[in-house]
């Protein structure tokens, strides 16, 4: 990871840690062109088997000057503040209603003094049983990387991406379009936000990955899955932080290949076939490295 100064908006993020049941790690760095990072990412971890299931989440603001940073960063404390407070209700309930919160939040602000037009992508992931589930809005993305293999889990909101399920675009084609960033869903863009919700088993050795499009634009899904499989290499019973280092890693190559966008990445490693916890929440981490 680089160390340069002068970096504003959301700084620079590195966090990570480990549960009996899965390790994490979160990585955002503003990228070899802009100093301004309007990524966010974060974590909400409970302390013991009797709190609300982990949620990992990214952001990508949207709105340069118009404070992307602000939005991505309100809508990852919405989300966590909500996830934390929902009690014992339903997990696709609560994570649906974590995602709406996130979103009034950033409407609320978008009335604000020089915030108009401001909004996010968000997409985030928690554990129930031996599912997971991810709340998504945007064309920031969720991976699975099992095996041999490398899947995207979400849809980009985008007006390239509705072209390719049309199939008026092809993949080679869509990455160099002149639309792949008007987004056709976003946090912020109306009160009334549709959120969507993708259930996936997971069985042990699952790599789950996070990014923002300043990742997953530069970084080849050949590339994630090589990362995903050192990664369930070097796992041991007593090693540790082994996905803050393979997040860190990923986002590393997007800025050596020259990312044009801020980068972030959210990794988390599947460790245990025990069914994961999804009582009420005890412990909001949100942790910034400058």
């Amino acid at each position: 990871m680089r160390n340069r100064s002068g970096v504003t908006g959301n700084g620079r993020l590195d966090d990570g840690g480990r549960l009996e049941v899965l390790q994490w790690g979160i990585c955002s760095d503003p990228g070899p062109v802009r100093q301004h990072n309007e990524d966010c990412a974060g974590a909400h971890v409970a302390t013991d088997a009797s709190g609300r299931g982990p949620l990992f989440a990214v952001a990508d603001g949207l709105g340069g000057h118009a404070a992307g940073d602000v939005a991505s960063r309100l809508a990852i404390a919405a989300l966590l503040t909500t996830w934390a407070t929902c009690g014992a209700e339903e997990p696709t309930k609560a994570l649906r209603a974590c995602a709406r919160s996130a979103n009034e939040a950033v409407v609320a602000a978008s009335y604000e003094p020089g915030h108009a037009g401001m909004g996010s992508t968000l997409t985030a992931i928690t554990f129930v049983g031996r599912e997971a589930l991810i709340a998504h809005v945007g064309d920031s993305r969720a991976y699975l990387i099992r095996d041999d293999s490398c899947v995207q889990l979400t849809s980009d909101h985008s007006r390239v991406g509705e072209m390719l399920r049309m199939k008026l675009l092809t993949p080679e084609r869509a990455a160099n379009h002149p639309a792949r960033s008007q987004l056709t869903r976003s946090l912020g863009s109306a009160l009334i936000m549709n959120v969507d919700v993708i259930r996936r088993p997971i069985q042990v050795g699952d790599v789950f990955v996070l990014c923002s499009d300043g990742l997953w634009d530069d970084v080849s899904q050949v590339q994630l899955q090589a990362s995903g499989a050192a990664l369930r290499a070097s796992a041991g019973e007593s090693a540790d932080g082994e996905a803050r280092t393979t997040a860190r890693e990923l986002v590393d190559i997007a800025i050596a290949r020259g990312a044009a966008d801020n980068v972030t990445a959210v990794v988390v490693h599947i460790l245990s076939d025990q069914p994961v916890a999804s009582a009420e929440g005890r412990r909001s981490l949100f942790r910034r490295r400058r």
